[in-house]
């Protein structure tokens, strides 16, 4: 097939962010794209082995943790703590020299597709003069006016059409404005380093409304396009994509076993960034699937303790699952919230519990329980004996059961990354 222009995708994060780049660059490339993905180096091979070019652009963790001096954990604890960190102290001081690098990789693209943190995606499409596409992977960073997030620190925030509570939200959204309206000027500085022409654009609140065309690249169950969005944006559905290996998703030959050795069981995960922070999550989710005499499989991650529960064979402890394979054969998911876990356990039919731990996570979870597939659980209340409490109405009432599986229903028509590929091709089509 004649290759149909070259577009670069630029994404950073956890892999909730990578996969639904990945999934896009795959339907891309069935399109006759030349795709490549433009990220930390941690994930080259993963992105090569699914196919796609690798383009070196940002930090790696190494980076992060060595010019930080700041570990792993530390690191996503103060992410956790305050997106004032995320951006005044992470994404702003390394944004000139990602719009560098980007530059570079994108000379002779069709395109440039960038989520609504990387910065820098947007820099190289002007520099270039080439259409950018701005991709939203979950409706916090879109902030609605008649559909808010949920945020912790702003608990009025509430959906409305009118009256009180939207003159509430707005006033809110004005206040949030200018809070933020501090980090326009250093983009500003980055934008005349470029030669660039500076912008009013508030990095959160204006984030995509300036592209060429924006996507909500997550499911409209969650929230569907609202009325004040800006007219480039549509919300299109889940990319999905979850294997570990960036090749073909499946179970380990343990983990399939147990699964085959008894009845289904609960699954505990915290994605793959509060899996950094878990504090004693896996412990107390030890502790209550015990109380609730139930079997377990508990994802602790690279660095977790495998030997959490050794000699028990009604439990098992595994680095990570795919969750498209995982989620449909457990009675019920407990999670971190993280938009590709949420969408995965949606996906899945089963009822979960959402232990929001940061960023969007608190906003998902609020969507999730508005949906009427699952609870919520604080995290400062994650005891074993309040966890058993949450599962046991989770499972014993059949309406959570029958919500989620009509929810996966309408999940099964959904493919985020196919709409999106289309809607990018016809932009790129000859007029």
């Amino acid at each position: 097939m004649k290759a149909a222009g070259r577009i670069v995708l630029a994404t950073g994060g956890s892999l909730g962010d990578l996969h639904p780049f990945i999934a896009l660059g795959r339907a891309l490339k069935s399109r006759g794209h030349e795709v490549g993905i433009a990220t930390a180096v941690d994930y080259s091979d993963k992105i090569e082995t699914a196919g796609l070019t690798f383009h070196q652009v940002g930090p790696s963790v190494a980076d992060l943790t060595r010019e930080t001096g700041m570990d792993l954990a530390a690191l996503t604890a103060a992410i956790a703590r305050s997106d004032r960190f995320l951006f005044g102290d992470i994404l702003l001081p390394r944004a000139e020299e990602a719009a560098r690098q980007l530059i570079a990789v994108t000379e002779g693209a069709a395109a440039v597709v960038g989520s609504t943190l990387a910065i820098g995606a947007q820099f190289a499409a002007e520099h270039w003069r080439i259409p950018y596409v701005a991709v939203s992977l979950q409706p916090t960073m879109v902030f609605s006016r008649y559909d808010p997030p949920f945020l912790p620190a702003a608990p009025w925030l509430k959906p409305a059409t009118g009256g009180p509570q939207l003159w509430l939200n707005d006033l809110t959204r004005a206040l949030g404005r200018m809070s933020t309206a501090r980090w326009t000027r250093p983009m500003n500085a980055v934008r005349a380093a470029l030669d660039l022409p500076p912008t009013r654009d508030n990095i959160i609140f204006d984030a995509g409304r300036s592209a060429d065309l924006y996507l909500g690249l997550y499911s409209p169950l969650l929230s569907p396009r609202q009325g004040d969005a800006a007219p480039n944006f549509d919300v299109i559905g889940y990319a999905a994509y979850d294997s570990e290996t960036g090749g073909p998703s499946a179970l380990a030959p343990e983990l399939e076993a147990f699964l085959q050795a008894g009845p289904a069981p609960l699954v505990f995960t915290l994605g793959s960034a509060a899996v950094n922070i878990p504090g004693d999550f896996y412990v107390e989710s030890l502790k209550a699937a015990r109380r609730l005499g139930r079997r377990a499989v508990l994802l602790v991650g690279s660095g977790g303790d495998r030997d959490l529960a050794a000699g028990d064979p009604n439990i098992l402890v595994a680095d990570y699952a795919p969750f498209s394979l995982l989620f449909p054969r457990a009675a019920a998911v407990v999670h971190q919230g993280g938009i590709g876990t949420v969408h995965q356990a949606l996906r899945s039919g089963r009822p979960q519990l959402v232990v929001p731990h940061l960023g969007d996570q608190y906003d998902n979870a609020a969507r999730v329980v508005r949906l009427g597939c699952g609870r919520s659980l604080a995290r400062r209340r994650y005891r074993s004996d309040m966890v058993a409490v949450a599962l046991a109405a989770l499972l014993k009432d059949p309406r959570f059961s029958i919500c989620a599986e009509t929810v996966a229903s309408k999940m099964e028509i959904q493919d985020g990354a196919v709409a999106a590929a289309d809607s990018i091709s016809r932009l790129l089509a000859p007029s």
